[in-house]
């Protein structure tokens, strides 16, 4: 009679647990507001000498970026538009000195949830906020951006979204 073999199969336990759909990724740019068209409508109250500077300004400074990276850490929120420098801030909504490109500069902060980012400058001419609401499914991310400033008749409103 022959001894029968008892193999041991090492027992392998996978977790079925689905990930968190999260902020943190590379986002391209699937579709945009027509900003032009926002501006043109911020600005149509102007007066005739200053509406030609504040388009010409916000057209300079708001563009349907076309790709966006976010990082997110306990240390740090970290938005980079395009190939721009990244914008460094603190977690939990503190707001950090920061300085863009042209020289301007700003107070800046970030407010982060499960599926949200509040991104927040301001300086003595104005404020902006951009609102980074991700999907329920994780797939896609929706920029709704609000420039306010004493200088504009109303406040310039426009949306950029993106995915993975």
């Amino acid at each position: 009679m022959r001894a029968a073999r008892l193999f041991l199969v090492p027992l392998v336990v996978l977790s079925l647990h689905a990930q968190e759909p999260t902020l943190t990724g590379i986002w391209n740019q699937t579709k945009a507001d027509d900003i032009a068209a926002a501006i043109n409508a911020t600005v149509a109250d102007m007066n005739f000498i200053k509406r030609p500077i504040a388009r010409s300004r916000l057209t300079k400074l708001n563009q349907a970026y076309k790709k966006l990276t976010i990082t997110l850490s306990d240390k740090e929120v970290l938005v980079k538009f395009d190939e721009r420098e990244p914008i460094h801030m603190p977690p939990g909504g503190q707001s950090a000195p920061w300085t863009r490109e042209d020289g301007e500069k700003f107070m800046v902060a970030a407010q982060v949830s499960k599926d949200q980012l509040i991104q927040t400058f301001k300086n003595d001419e104005g404020e902006r906020t951009n609102v980074f609401k991700l999907s329920p499914d994780g797939r896609s991310l929706t920029m709704n951006a609000t420039i306010r400033s004493p200088q504009l008749p109303k406040a310039l409103t426009y949306s950029v979204s993106f995915c993975r």
